[in-house]
């Protein structure tokens, strides 16, 4: 993206006012590169690792790459049972938040949101649904397509846009 002449960046006034993910992701996705300061995207890209967020956000994931035992849930809902944000909210959470596209934290729930692009019939890919599912098969038809536009979302967003097998949840 190229910013047009008469539109500046008020970088100055984002160095004091802005958190350090504003700051680290202006200056990797608006600033052009040739107007970058490199030696402070590598302080912030530093400075991104320890900031208080992320580092919260990564010690939640479970084993399996999910977070919260759930795919979709957009917050806590005690009649849901969703007791922590899910999989799809925390992944672009981190990735809002400046962390890496290509980090561990990642590649875990890569292979997870891989699976629900492949149409795979394993009834734990329903998650958080796969209980009632077993009763209702259209509401796991629609568990698995709100989990592959979910996946499909996430990756994209992440470093994931020319994947072919990411492409292809688009048919």
């Amino acid at each position: 993206m190229e910013i047009p002449s008469t539109h500046t960046v008020p970088l100055s006034w984002l160095y004091e006012a802005a958190s350090l993910p504003i700051q680290y992701r202006t200056l990797t996705e608006v600033v052009p590169e040739p107007a970058r300061d490199f030696e402070r995207v590598a302080a912030l890209r530093e400075a991104i690792q320890h900031y208080k967020e992320a580092p919260a956000i990564i010690r939640k994931q479970k084993d399996t790459g999910l977070w919260g035992g759930n795919l979709l849930a957009p917050a806590p809902l005690k009649a849901m049972g969703w007791k922590e944000v899910g999989t799809i909210y925390q992944y672009r959470r981190l990735l809002e938040l400046g962390w890496p596209p290509d980090a561990r934290v990642f590649r875990f729930a890569d292979r997870f949101l891989f699976r629900l692009l492949s149409r795979d019939d394993d009834p734990t890919l329903l998650v958080e649904f796969q209980r009632a599912a077993k009763t209702d098969p259209g509401l796991a038809l629609w568990a698995r397509n709100m989990g592959a536009q979910g996946a499909a979302a996430a990756l994209s967003r992440g470093a994931h846009q020319d994947d072919p097998r990411l492409r292809g949840a688009a048919h």
